[in-house]
């Protein structure tokens, strides 16, 4: 393992999983306990990873499905019918002595027996007509969660970019289906997680919603500079046989202001273009360098914002712990109180900004460092 492998830009696994250890407790507590969990964060800030990571240590078999592809309820069935397909086959062991149990369970679909080149693998077909994808999701996680309790086998599976799910849903079946299967689970435990905070909150937390209280929920933050530090200093000893010196790696968390993603952005570049341990003027170098590649994506993210929201980020990457309702907050704006509201609203459900104890933050430094 190199120091460049310490810092992934997708999912980080092994080693690159930094820290996160009471998270993954927490994680790693429910899913024992078959419980069902909501992760939210700000995109980029490691769901996937810390998901993977906890049921990795649980030891049990696991199908991750990610719906962002999906555009409408059969999508959404099929691509939960075809989860349960393939978790069946990694819990339960040969599908041929399952077939008696799987026509016991089901009504609306019909289980196939695939054979490939290696071996064969199961296949949920929905061949009715008239039948609701809602129905046809409900019978899956149904059927399921009695095959892994006949084997008292635990299993796990993770639902990613779920508030989709919420969007296309129709009169909200899909959800309503997904909640009266999940609340007599006692062996499969479903983890939800997305890149919108706000549209999964709605889904979780609004009680005229189906999957209202159906979870434990963590909300990930920044994490203390501390625990970079060790996981830098590790890169920095496989890479240059030492460690990094204090102010440079107070600037490094300075610069990314610890967004993950950021920090593993700036320091891939440090790690790549430095022969030896990194200065204070390298990292300034590799800072500029993360700027001028994200430039275009994040001019491109403030382009889509209405001209309130845009008046709003700027003053607050202007004025650090600027108090927005303030009335010299509301002179400089030149905004009514209730426009001022409500683009703040705005740019909390887009996740931009977010507020850190009583003041707003933009979430991504470098849309922050653009508008300085």
């Amino acid at each position: 393992m190199n120091g460049r492998d310490y810092f992934p830009l997708g999912k980080a696994n092994g080693k690159a999983f930094c820290n996160r250890t009471s998270e993954t407790k927490w994680l790693l507590s429910n899913i024992k306990a078959a419980k069902h969990s909501l992760l939210t964060a700000p995109r980029r800030f490691g769901k996937s990873s810390l998901a993977e990571k906890a049921v990795t240590d649980s030891g049990l078999p696991m199908v991750s499905l990610n719906f962002n592809t999906c555009t409408d309820e059969q999508e959404v069935e099929k691509l939960i019918r075809e989860g349960v397909s393939q978790l069946i086959g990694k819990a339960l062991g040969s599908i041929e002595k399952l077939a008696h149990s799987i026509k016991k369970y089901v009504s609306n679909l019909t289980p196939k027996l695939i054979l490939g080149t290696e071996h064969a693998h199961l296949e949920l077909v929905s061949e009715k007509q008239n039948v609701s994808p809602a129905k046809n999701v409900e019978e899956s996680l149904t059927l399921l969660e009695k095959l892994l309790a006949e084997k008292k086998q635990a299993a796990v599976m993770i639902l990613d970019e779920f508030q989709i799910v919420g969007l296309i849903a129709k009169g909200a079946g899909v959800e309503a289906a997904i909640r009266n299967a999940a609340q007599n689970m006692r062996y499969l435990s479903l983890i939800f997680s997305g890149s919108s905070r706000s549209l999964l909150l709605s889904m979780f937390e609004n009680e005229s919603r189906p999957l209202y209280k159906l979870c434990r929920k963590l909300h990930l933050k920044r994490m203390d500079a501390e625990h970079y530090q060790q996981h830098l200093n590790r890169a920095a000893k496989q890479q240059w046989k030492g460690h990094l010196e204090a102010a440079v790696f107070e600037r490094i968390m300075l610069l990314s202001e610890r967004h993950p993603y950021y920090v593993n952005y700036l320091c891939d570049v440090i790690w790549t273009e430095c022969d030896k341990l990194p200065t204070l003027i390298d990292v300034d170098k590799a800072w500029q360098q993360v700027i001028e590649e994200e430039y275009s994506d994040a001019s491109a993210e403030i382009m889509l914002l209405s001209m309130g929201q845009k008046k709003i980020l700027k003053l607050i990457a202007e004025t650090a712990g600027v108090y927005l309702m303030a009335a010299s907050s509301v002179k400089k704006t030149n905004m009514a109180l209730s426009s001022t509201s409500g683009a703040i609203a705005g740019l909390v459900e887009k996740d931009v900004i977010e507020k850190e104890e009583s003041r707003y933050q933009i979430i991504n430094p470098v849309i922050k460092k653009v508008l300085q």
